[in-house]
């Protein structure tokens, strides 16, 4: 009987341990399963999350803001030059699904301003300066006929004038006479002068700038953002500043009774360059403008307007 106990005891012992083991096997399988569908989902997460922050959002406002910032620029740039500025649409999304995007977008439409404001002020728009126009771009009469192109439009013509001989005469008592004496005078041949034909047309000049007539002393002003090339005395310029602005175009100041900056200086939009005067080949105080493509000169009155 005790046998008997003995071994039932045994064989309870060992279900229970079987039992155990099968329960055990069962939590561990359960965990497994548990673990591997946290990990898929980790995963998904994981690649959300990086889709997520690759969207800089501090850099996607700041693009924003540079290109509110950049277009309120250009208005005033444009206003300062009595411009007529076009209503310029801002439109800003601000969707999640889109996000990536934008952050492309206003990183290359801030740059794409930034290019357009910097092009912009290196075209010479708008006045150099006050006052108004009194010769334009083109032919005109020369307003200081040049001496030696009249004097050589002009030849001397000779004019004979005839010479009647005159005797002086030697008479006796009775009146007879008795010797006669040829007396040759002097003969005075004046100089008559007739205008050439060419002479006017000579004295018609090509303009290569426009004149603005202001008062002695008036402020000259850079027409666009360049580097001073010369500054200094120019032949029949007089005093005068030429500048560089890049693409070709380049800018002249003639005639001035000051100058306010020195070679190879960068000077900006509107910054003031030098003082109107009367320097050089000139008729009285005014400012000499001109404004050249490839070195050749063109009507500023392209850039007066955009």
């Amino acid at each position: 009987m005790k046998n008997l106990l003995s071994n039932k005891k045994k064989v309870n012992v060992l279900f229970g341990t079987f039992l155990l083991i099968i329960f055990g096997q069962a939590l561990f399988i359960g965990k497994l399963y548990s673990e591997k569908n946290d990990k898929s989902y980790e995963v998904n997460l994981v690649k959300i999350n990086t889709q997520k922050d690759s969207v800089d959002y501090l850099e996607m406002k700041n693009n924003l803001t540079l290109v509110d910032y950049t277009v309120r620029e250009l208005n005033s740039f444009l206003a300062a030059k009595n411009i007529s500025d076009g209503k310029i649409a801002t439109l800003a999304q601000d969707s999640i699904s889109n996000a990536v995007y934008l952050a492309k977008q206003t990183n290359r439409y801030s740059q794409y301003l930034m290019d357009l404001q910097n092009k912009l002020q290196q075209v010479p728009l708008g006045h150099p300066t006050d006052g108004y126009i009194s010769s334009n771009f083109g032919k005109r009469i020369n307003p200081i006929p040049v001496r030696n192109i009249l004097m050589a439009s002009v030849k001397p013509v000779k004019v004979e004038i005839p010479v009647t001989p005159h005797y002086v005469e030697e008479k006796d008592s009775l009146g007879n006479i008795v010797k006669r004496t040829l007396v040759n005078p002097v003969a005075k041949t004046p100089t008559a002068t007739t205008d050439h034909p060419d002479a006017e047309e000579k004295q018609i000049q090509f303009h290569k700038g426009m004149d603005y007539a202001v008062a002695y002393g008036t402020e000259v002003r850079a027409a666009a953002k360049g580097t001073v090339i010369f500054a200094g005395e120019k032949g029949g310029y007089g005093n005068c500043v030429i500048l560089s602005h890049g693409n070709g175009l380049a800018t002249l100041y003639g005639h001035l009774s000051t100058i306010s900056v020195k070679a190879n200086q960068t000077v900006e939009v509107n910054q003031v360059i030098a003082k109107s005067g009367n320097s050089g080949r000139s008729t009285g105080p005014h400012l000499h403008y001109e404004v050249h493509k490839n070195n050749t000169p063109v009507n500023p009155k392209l850039f007066i307007n955009l």
